[in-house]
């Protein structure tokens, strides 16, 4: 169904894509450390591969989902590392409050 050629097949990758990017925000609130991204990125995209391959009783060999599949993960890691690490370089607030004298 994925092609370039039909509004379906259109419509499925732009609903990949979009996974991606929820999929992003959702390493952002689970994970929150940029070096572990592309780890789960990967772990979850195998997963998918697992699926697709216990539900379809076959190893998928078209390669257009080979090519959604490689963009959606480099998506989802890039955008997710980029969010992670935009959190882990914040700075620390300190508080300017007088230390109490003993």
């Amino acid at each position: 169904i994925l092609g370039f050629s039909t509004p379906p097949g259109r419509l499925s990758m732009m609903a990949f894509i979009l996974n991606a990017l929820t999929c992003a925000l959702a390493l952002l609130y689970f994970i929150r450390r940029g070096k572990q991204c592309l780890d789960f990125t990967v772990t979850v995209h195998f997963f998918h591969l697992l699926g697709c391959w216990i539900y379809n009783s076959r190893f998928p060999s078209a390669l257009t989902w080979w090519l959604v599949q490689v963009v959606c993960t480099a998506l989802m890691a890039a955008i997710g590392e980029y969010l992670c690490m935009r959190i882990e370089l914040r700075e620390i607030p300190l508080s300017s409050a007088p230390k109490a004298s003993v």
